[in-house]
This record gives C-alpha cells, structure tokens and sequence, in this order.
C-alpha cells in the first residue's frame, strides 16, 4: 500500500497535471484533423517525453493515445471524412445527425462514450496488468520465446488485407531489428561499415519517419486544390446539446461496446477498428430501433465510439504485462517505456511498482480532463477541421525534422527518419500494413535474446520449445492461427 500512495503522491502534482492535460489536448487536436492519426502523433512527439522524468512523460504519450480516438469522431461528424477505419462506424450516423442540424449533440455523445469506454479498459488494465505480470514471472526464456512469436503470428495474420503482406511486413521488421551488434558474440550484423547503426537503427527516427514523414509524402500526392480548400462545415454549426435521457437510453450499448471493446484490444494485432464494427453489428441487433441505424442513430454513435475508446487501454495489457504490443501506438509506447528506463515484462512491476502506480492514476484522470475539454473546447476542436492541409504538411515535416535531430542530437537520425520515410511511404502505396514491421522490430531483440538464453539452457537442443508445456501450447497455437487465417482469407488483397 505504500507504494500505492507513493504513486499517487507523484501523480497529484501541477506538472504532471499539466502534461496529461497537453497530451490529450494534442491529441484530440490530431484525431481532428482528417487524415491524422494518433500513430503519427506519438511518433513525432515522443522525443520530446524523453526530456521529462517517466511521470510527466508517459501520461503525456498516453492522453495523446486515448485523446486521438475521441477527435477522430469529430471529422467523421461534421464532414463525413473519419481520419481512421475504426472512426468510420462513427460517420455512419454522426454525419446524417449533423445535417439534421444536430451535430454539436452527436459529438457530445460520441465524447460521453469514448469517455466511459476509456476508463472502463483503463480499469480492468489497471486491475488485469498485476496479476499476469506475476503470472509472466513463472516463465522462462523459452515460454516468452514462444509467446513472443504467437504475438507476431497474430499480428502479422490480423492485420491487412493479406496475410501475405503482413508476414513480409513482419520479416522487413525482424530483419531491421537484427541491424547491430550480436548480443552474445558482438559481431557486426547488417552494418555495411556504417558506424552509427552499430547500435542498432534508432527506434524514435525509425518511427518518425515511418509514419509521419511517409504520411507527408501521402499528403503531399494530393492536388493543390485538395490541400488549398478547407471542408465547407458552416452549415453544420450550432445545435442542440445532448439530453441527459437520451445518454440514460443508450447506457446498455455502452456498456456492451465498452466490454467488446476491451476484450478485442486485449488481443495483439486486432484494433479499435475490429471492435468498432462488430460493436457496431451487435448494437443494431440488440437495438429496438435498428430501422435508425445508418439514418442518424445516438445508439449507433455511442456503440462506435465507446468499443473505440475501450482499445485504448486494452492493447496496454499485453505490452505492460509481457513486452507484447498489441497495435503500432503500443509499440511506439513500449518504445517510450524503454527509453525512460521501464522496461515493460514481468519485473516492471517489480521493480517501478511507484512510478506504474503513478502512471496508471494519471492515466484515470485524463478521462475526466478529456471529457472537461471536449466540453469546453468542442467549438475549437470543430474549427480544427477546417485547417488547410497545404499549411499542416509543412509543419509536420517540421516536427520530423526537429524530432528525429533531439532524439540524440544528431543529424544522422534525421537522415534515418527521411530514409525510413521513403521506405514507409513505399510499404504505404503498395498496401504493407506497417504495424507488423514495427512490432516486429521492437520485439526481435527481446526475442532473440530469449532464444538464446533457452538454447544455452538446453545445450543447443531446438527441441526445448516443443518440450516444455507451455512453450509448445503456445507454438502450436501460433501455427493454428497462422492456418485458419490462410484459410479464411486470400493472400491477394
């Protein structure tokens, strides 16, 4: 219980107020600007966390995480344009409601949703990462060798249209992550004589340049008059404000979506936009009025927005409990729990028990800031949509440039950046999910160490990862999986 206090202590001050405040600020600020995501956001500004002790920079990453979902519901409002699949459910019915003339009401209940969704996984992370960090202390390397590669096997198999391209995108991934030195012997491994990836590729440039230099060179495709012209939205302005009754009517489908929500985000490699739609499907069954869906249903909104939201801590279970990330935003947050010196897995919460306690109740706390200023700010946050893309493309490209140079003040990362932002901008075109490159990259070395460790154990004997129990469930899990999604699916896209 000591601890407990200890965190809350740390949690309960100005500064780290402040700093969940500005990231769910940010990131509804992104999630409102059709086309952004909070991907590209956590990447541009996680290097700036790195300069704030892990209290302050965490839950700064993290309202930018949960505030981006929110924000992608007012695009999909007020223009039709959801910056994100698993925001398109939300335009379904949001935007037939705004040109009703109801769309400040529709926002508000995607807002009330979102909100409870949130906190409702915020919550059972809060209570499920305990107790199976502890149950992850009773495995050896060879079990988190074989559950990291179920984790990969998920990831690449879900995520995409084919599951072709997803296990390419994994091996591109493990191949980058190999770049280095060998843990155990030390020799040099894919350098090519270039001396500042001896180290391995650094992850923030890396992801900078992935998804928000490469989403630059996408916008930068459009034509000067798409970038020029802002969405036309007065017509949508005003309206009513959303009936105390009307959120009392749909607190089943909230409750419902909340659980899908969790449930699927817990599993690496699903996504918001899964739960979304199967939230989405199940609520127009359950629902007395399914005639209203599509047509300007709350129910619909709420049923959207609250399996949505309910991802965002979710997909935190795998990633603090195991080192899995469940989603890329989970990866580039893993990313940022290493560098501030946490390193997700069972003994993060053995050894940081304050600093997690601490982080978790920020974490709470930013639902209740994000519903204050959705509140307040929801007029701000309208008018954000209308920001001409030809003057938002230039000042990304800023925020690459100076986040991949901050990183470790150098220039080479700047040229990382740029280069992986041609590789992503080329994965993008050709239709390669990128989540599986970067899972795979950040899990390689805690993987390959793994491996070794278990071979060492066994004198060199492969068999070990069939022999142990839980070790070879997991594998054959793996290749189970691995085969109904061939067979489910085509490999073409």
């Amino acid at each position: 219980m000591e601890q407990v206090f200890e965190g809350i202590r740390q949690a309960i001050t100005l500064k780290a107020l402040v700093m969940v405040s500005l990231g769910v600020f940010a990131g509804i600020t992104v999630g409102a600007i059709p086309g952004l995501t909070s991907v590209m956001a956590i990447a541009v500004l996680v290097p700036f966390s790195f300069f704030m002790a892990p209290i302050n920079g965490i839950p700064f990453l993290l309202g930018i995480h949960k505030g981006a979902l929110f924000g992608g519901s007012i695009p999909s409002v007020l223009i039709n344009t959801p910056g994100t699949a698993a925001a398109a459910a939300t335009s379904f019915d949001g935007y037939p409601l705004a040109q009703k003339g109801e769309a400040k009401s529709a926002i508000q209940m995607a807002l009330y949703a979102s909100t409870l969704g949130d906190s409702f996984s915020d919550i059972v992370l809060i209570v499920a990462a305990f107790p199976l960090a502890a149950v992850a202390l009773l495995f050896g390397p060879t079990e988190f060798f074989a559950l990291m590669v179920m984790g990969l096997t998920i990831i690449s198999a879900v995520t995409g249209s084919s599951i072709l391209k997803g296990l390419l995108s994994m091996l591109i991934g493990i191949l980058i992550g190999l770049i280095g030195q060998d843990i155990i012997s030390g020799a040099e491994r894919f350098t090519f004589g270039i001396g500042n990836i001896m180290d391995g590729v650094g992850t923030v440039p890396m992801l900078i340049g992935l998804f928000a230099v490469s989403e630059v060179l996408i916008q930068s495709e459009k034509k000067l008059s798409d970038l020029s012209n802002p969405p036309e939205t007065a017509h949508l302005k005003g309206g009513r404000s959303l009936d105390l009754k009307e959120l009392v009517n749909v607190k089943w489908t909230i409750m419902r979506s909340s659980f899908i929500g969790t449930a699927v985000g817990a599993i690496p490699g699903t996504g918001a936009a899964i739960a979304t739609f199967i939230s989405y499907a199940l609520a127009k069954r359950a629902s007395k009025r399914p005639e209203e869906f599509g047509k300007g249903s709350y129910e619909g909104i709420a049923a959207a927005e609250a399996a949505n939201s309910a991802v965002a801590g979710a997909d935190l279970i795998p990633t603090l409990a195991f080192g899995i990330p469940g989603s890329a935003s989970a990866a580039i947050l893993l990313g940022a729990f290493m560098a501030q010196g946490l390193r997700p897995g069972p003994g993060l919460f053995q050894e940081h028990a304050a600093t997690m306690y601490g982080i978790f109740t920020l974490l709470l706390l930013g639902n209740p800031i994000m519903l204050l200023q959705g509140k307040l700010l929801t007029p701000l946050f309208a008018r954000i949509v209308t920001i001409r893309q030809s003057l938002l493309v230039p000042v990304i490209l800023l925020f690459c440039v100076v986040g991949g140079f901050i990183y470790q003040n150098s220039i080479e990362d700047v040229k990382v950046a740029l280069i992986f932002g041609l590789v992503g901008y080329a994965l993008r075109k050709l239709n390669f999910p990128l989540a599986p490159l970067v899972i795979a990259y950040i899990l390689t070395a805690s993987a390959e160490e793994s491996m070794k460790q278990a071979l060492v154990l066994s004198d060199g004997d492969f068999t070990v990862f069939l022999t142990r129990p839980i070790s070879a469930f997991f594998i054959f899990l793996s290749v189970a999986l691995l085969g109904m999604a061939i067979w489910k699916r085509p490999w073409a896209d």
